[in-house]
């Protein structure tokens, strides 16, 4: 899709971050459940590996007197296996969310199976971007931090570059580079406000929610924990499509195409 006449015009942060939320809500069940779909077999897959490591862990009662359950090896493996599937789930969700919201930019509707399934064929370029960037974001922050912050602003838009246009791993990362060139500022404050507001948003309900469900007992935990974790997966969910909808809105900016 092109458009010709918005080519040299700046990218702006409350247009995105406005189109970003529309987009959000308009989605918010077939997203959402896409990503109970995408995180709940990680979750089980994670309990099927390690459950028993986690269920000693959250049964160990000092009171009782019986050594605690000891942290060697078999606990690094815990966390780090944990860590790595959690991660696969995170950015399979990401890309798929991303390409459905790219749909829906085009006036498509979303397809919770094609968004899916595009995803998958694109997980191991995902991934591979993924590490690169976080790498290379690492070593950037090492340098005295700020070197670290424009990386990520260098690269923020890589993943759906990976799954719109489909270059290799190193390419969508140029590709990420070219787009975001001239707009970084823009970019650092539309991430500060998603970031600070979603973090505020997910503090006051958390907080509403266990002042209440305190006074349930074990139920009211229970609730309070899936609360948090549909939260999280809200803001997985709403950071992929500002994500998707900023690499859209840098297209129309820079080259009349979205």
């Amino acid at each position: 899709m092109t458009d010709t006449t918005m080519a040299g015009h700046q990218f702006q942060i409350g247009t995105c971050l406005k189109r970003a939320l529309s987009t959000f809500f308009a989605n918010f069940v077939s997203f959402n459940v896409l990503g109970l779909i995408v995180m709940v077999p990680g979750v089980l897959l994670i309990f099927l590996l390690f459950g028993s490591t986690y269920m000693s862990l959250i049964s160990y009662d000092p009171a009782t007197g019986a050594p605690p359950p000891e942290i060697g090896p078999g606990f690094a493996i815990t966390i780090l296996g944990s860590f790595v599937i959690m991660m696969a789930m995170q950015y399979l969700l990401t890309g798929a969310v991303v390409y459905g919201t790219v749909q829906h930019l085009h006036g498509q509707k979303p397809s919770m199976t094609a968004s899916l399934m595009q995803a998958l064929r694109r997980i191991l370029p995902i991934i591979l971007v993924a590490i690169i960037t976080t790498i290379l974001v690492w070593i950037g922050t090492i340098l005295l931090i700020v070197p670290g912050i424009i990386v990520a602003l260098m690269l923020c838009v890589a993943i759906p570059v990976v799954m719109v246009e489909g270059p290799g791993v190193l390419a969508s990362l140029s590709r990420s580079r070219a787009l975001t060139k001239g707009s970084r500022w823009r970019l650092l404050g539309l991430l500060l406000i998603a970031f600070i507001g979603t973090a505020l948003v997910t503090m006051i309900i958390s907080m509403v929610v266990g002042l209440v469900m305190v006074f349930f007992g074990t139920v009211g935990a229970t609730v309070s924990t899936i609360v948090d974790l549909a939260l999280q997966l809200f803001t997985t969910v709403f950071l992929a499509v500002l994500l998707a909808v900023a690499y859209h809105d840098l297209r129309v900016a820079k080259e009349g195409v979205s």
